[in-house]
């Protein structure tokens, strides 16, 4: 290697940790400003918004945005959110269609992140995802192991659309997916993604989100105050057992703990009775 090529390559990975740097900064710089407008009795220890200080709070559709056209009929809805990941979280999309009880009958997840995950090879994206801080790799855009988990969500903002968006957003989404592009962690990551459907969308972002130079829990926040919400949002329910049990990740299929616990539960006390009854152990 000559000594041009190797000085451009020290000089482009500086590059790389100065721009990286910067999410910390901006992080704080954020986070500073909604100290500076926060009451000054609140407690220090309590965290600015959580999903336990939503629960404390009535819920109603009516207080949430509605973007759409005409009177709001609240059928269709946007979240945003974000959730815990092993490193710096992930922010993804979730979008669908409730019923007259603002009960979940269809939801679709897109996120960006990078490919290499496969059936039997959960963490094969981390290869990807390393390189992906330097060079520009290939990626997916759907669901990813985690987005279902409820426990792990950070943050979220959910909106209300027409019909008429709702099947334009589809549209986009798909069209995303077929033309998805690299993933890189600094200027295509899961943070731009949502950025770029918070934009096709016309959702209020502050400068700082428009950019797409928060981390994924940040971003979120900053959107939902940017659109008058302060506080946490409640999750929406499962309109009974209208959804599939299993839920595919990735070509992966996943049922929720909480499932698979009462699976496992129901079949011991099945075989319990069975030995009771037959006066041994079942085979």
């Amino acid at each position: 290697m000559s000594y041009g090529s190797l000085a451009r390559s020290i000089w482009f990975v500086v590059v790389v940790a100065f721009i990286q740097g910067l999410h910390p900064t901006l992080a704080r710089a954020q986070t500073a400003s909604d100290e500076v407008d926060a009451p000054a009795h609140k407690s220090a220890s309590a965290p600015p918004s959580s999903g336990r200080e939503a629960r404390n709070k009535a819920w109603s559709a009516a207080e949430e945005p509605y973007i759409g056209a005409g009177a709001p009929h609240w059928r269709y809805f946007v979240e945003f959110r974000a959730r815990n990941a092993a490193s710096y979280g992930h922010m993804y999309v979730m979008f669908g269609e409730v019923n007259t009880r603002h009960e979940i009958i269809k939801s679709e997840i897109a996120g960006m992140f990078p490919a290499g995950d496969a059936r039997g090879c959960e963490n094969c994206s981390i290869y990807y995802w390393t390189i992906g801080h330097v060079l520009p790799v290939p990626s997916e855009i759907g669901a990813s192991d985690g987005d279902l988990e409820e426990q792990y969500v950070l943050a979220r903002f959910r909106v209300w659309i027409d019909a008429d968006q709702y099947k334009r957003l589809s549209a986009y989404i798909k069209e995303r997916k077929a033309e998805k592009g690299p993933w890189n962690a600094l200027f295509a990551n899961c943070v731009v993604f949502g950025r770029d459907v918070a934009s096709f969308l016309n959702v209020k972002m502050p400068p700082v989100a428009a950019m797409g130079l928060l981390y994924p829990q940040g971003m979120v926040e900053a959107v939902r105050k940017a659109n008058g919400l302060e506080h946490e949002q409640l999750p929406l329910r499962d309109a009974g057992r209208s959804f599939p049990r299993e839920s595919r990740i990735n070509g992966q299929t996943k049922i929720s703990p909480a499932e698979r616990a009462a699976e496992q539960t129901a079949t011991q006390k099945a075989a319990t009775v069975e030995s009771a009854r037959t006066g041994g152990p079942t085979q």
